[in-house]
């Protein structure tokens, strides 16, 4: 499903790395960042095929988006069975987002949202029999630019390297030849960095992607760095049944540390939090992969996570020439977290036809907890104590740590139906994909609930025996909150593509390209429209 801007759905969804579910709350990560504005490329990241021809998903003969332990499930314990040779693959891509209003009742327009995008994923797997090894890894950054007050924009920089090393072959010591194993290991180091800047005034409008005037963080207590760090490693463990049925779970230990801080000439702010008692989350994965004589394959996944995690925060700011400073350190609060997530899917095929469908849900709790009235370390007892404090009345203080449980529900299903065109000379597929994102929180009550539906239509088309052509559409809706009015809206995308292979070649070339516009459903003055631009490719090497 695309979204638009601000529109938040679930960090269960699309983070390409099993052990990247468990993540902090306490700040935005890389990938909240790319749903929040639209461009996250639903499971099709390594498809740019797929993406050219209006985003299918569940149909489609594309070598990374098959029912798999590995292109389906991301299971290392795959890795060696998807494809029988060795493979390189380097994903350039890059992503643009804007968004703006009129300023009713002039002609001007305002701007409200800016982003900027560039990634490279490299994959590469060595494959010999039933063992392989190799990495997956991606390079991104992003820039977004938001308005955070009146005439100042919020403009952040976010970096995001890191990926995963796998190792899967065999067990030893195992005579069927059924069983498989699998070993990782997880990095990650994101990094971000907020500014804040005036509006661009000129004759047309008001801006927020050009340099304007820079400010000051307006509180101190307000993070304007973030730096979060992600190590860990898990182990797979498969078993095929037989051609009608193979199995697999994985368990996997992450270590997160996150680190929000501020600072300036007169002052020092900061955050921390890290696994309580310094012990890595736990990640649990299964997943089943079948067959149904020779047409029917389906699959299903399921993943959980536990995360406990303890939050420190320092602050110190002068108090001016000949006076001690007002600083303190100690204890913020306690988070817990737990998620699940469940995927399935499944694909028939018949002569030239094709019908495909999937359902999944997830599910993520957050729980906040203030530290104890009795420790005079706390965040709380030190507002306590600066609110009685001597010629401090000019700091921004943020409110006291309470209790708060946040809870998340998601649910997805699509349907869709293909057939090839005689000959073999390509393909026409159409999709329809629903969506249903219910929050509730305490306090707070429920909602809201985001509901949301699309229909996709892609057509391939081999043009020659080395140029293929591709081209789609999508039509979609989005209410943001059907409890209440005004939330609706709708958007239309375009896609391109085409594929290049020489005869006789190791390597080939996929470049895909979507459009999109969207517009609010309902009578809004200020008319807010946008739009997004995605382009995907993938150079591949077969050796």
């Amino acid at each position: 499903m695309r979204l638009w801007r601000r529109v938040r759905m679930s960090a269960l969804f699309g983070l390409g790395i099993v052990l990247a579910t468990a993540v902090p709350a306490s700040g935005q990560t890389y990938e909240d960042e790319r749903r929040s504005i639209g461009l996250s490329p639903d499971p099709i990241s390594r498809s740019p095929g797929l993406f050219g021809m209006g985003r299918l998903t569940l149909v489609g003969a594309d070598p990374h988006n098959r029912i798999t332990l590995w292109d389906f499930a991301r299971n290392p314990a795959g890795i060696a069975e998807a494809e029988s040779s060795s493979a390189l693959d380097v994903r350039p891509g890059t992503s643009a987002a804007s968004d703006v209003t009129e300023l009713f009742p002039s002609t001007l327009e305002r701007q409200t949202l800016a982003a900027r995008e560039v990634r490279t994923e490299i994959e590469g797997w060595r494959r010999s029999g039933n063992s392989a090894y190799g990495v997956n890894f991606d390079f991104a950054s992003l820039r977004e630019d938001a308005p955070y007050a009146a005439d100042i924009e919020l403009r952040r920089h976010i970096s995001n390297p890191g990926g995963m090393a796998a190792l899967n072959g065999l067990l030893p010591f195992v005579k069927s030849g059924r069983v498989k194993y699998a070993l990782t290991l997880v990095t990650r180091r994101e990094a971000g960095d907020d500014q804040y800047r005036g509006y661009v005034r000129n004759t047309t409008g008001e801006y927020i992607d050009r340099n304007g005037a820079t400010y000051s963080s307006p509180n101190y207590f307000v993070p304007d760095r973030r730096r979060l760090t992600t190590l860990g490693g898990g182990a797979a463990l498969s078993y095929r049944f037989g051609p009608w049925l193979e199995a697999a779970a994985i368990g996997d230990l992450v270590n997160q540390e996150l680190a929000l801080s501020s600072s300036a000439g007169r002052y020092s702010s900061e955050i921390r939090e890290q696994p309580r008692g310094h012990r890595p989350y736990p990640v649990g994965q299964a997943t089943l992969i079948g067959r149904v004589g020779k047409s029917l394959e389906w699959g299903w996944d399921g993943r959980v996570w536990n995360a406990r995690s303890e939050q420190r925060w320092a602050f110190t700011v002068s108090a001016g020439i000949g006076q001690n400073p007002l600083a303190g350190r100690g204890k913020r609060a306690d988070r817990e977290e737990h998620g699940s997530e469940m995927r399935s899917r499944l694909r028939w095929t018949l002569g030239p036809f094709e019908v495909g469908g999937s359902f999944g849900t997830g599910y993520l709790s957050d729980v906040i907890l203030p530290p104890a009235q009795s420790d005079l370390t706390s965040l709380n007892r030190f507002l306590y104590d600066v609110y009685r404090r001597p010629n401090a009345d000019s700091l921004a203080l943020p409110d006291s740590i309470s209790y708060h449980r946040a809870e998340q529900r998601t649910r997805q299903a699509a349907g869709g139906v293909a057939v090839r065109l005689p000959g073999r000379r390509g393909l026409l597929g159409a999709e329809y994909h629903a969506s249903q994102d219910e929050r509730q929180q305490l306090p707070g009550g429920l909602g809201p609930r985001q509901v949301g539906w699309d229909v996709r239509t892609g057509l391939e088309f081999r043009c020659t025996a080395v140029l293929t052509g591709r081209a789609g559409y999508i039509h979609q809706s989005l209410d943001l909150d059907d409890q209440t009015k005004n939330n609706e809206f709708i958007g239309n995308t375009g896609t391109l593509g085409l594929g290049l292979k020489p005869q006789g070649a190791a390597w080939s070339l996929d470049v895909g390209y979507a459009l999109e516009w969207w517009r609010a459903d309902y009578g809004d003055p200020a008319l807010p429209h946008g739009s997004r631009q995605q382009l995907m490719s993938q150079i591949r090497w077969v050796f």
